[in-house]
């Protein structure tokens, strides 16, 4: 037997040690960008509470103030019925063609 080549058993155990140190390397990666993800999602929790939070504080606040109602600049509103002028105007329309 060759001596300068390890035994079968010692390359037996050196891929089981480097399949067991892969398993690990991979689970810790996963688990980093994993806890990264839940990290930033956490954060987007926390930072939609607070947003929640001041807008119901605004909103609760905003029912307190005094608020004036300014007069708009709009034309005075006429209260004619449109359908009524019309009517009479085609009647108008049709006298004139009768009578021609």
């Amino acid at each position: 037997m060759d001596e300068s080549k390890p035994s079968l058993l010692s390359r037996i155990l050196a891929i089981l040690v480097l399949v067991i140190i892969a398993v690990i390397a991979v689970r810790l990666a996963i688990g980093a960008v994993a806890g990264l993800i839940q990290a930033v999602l956490w954060i987007g929790v926390v930072v939609a509470l607070v947003a929640g939070a001041l807008w119901a504080r605004r909103t609760l606040k905003g029912g307190k103030r005094q608020r004036s109602v300014e007069a708009s600049p709009a034309a005075p509103i006429s209260y004619e019925d449109k359908v009524e002028a019309e009517m009479a105007r085609i009647n108008e329309q049709l006298r004139q063609q009768r009578g021609s």
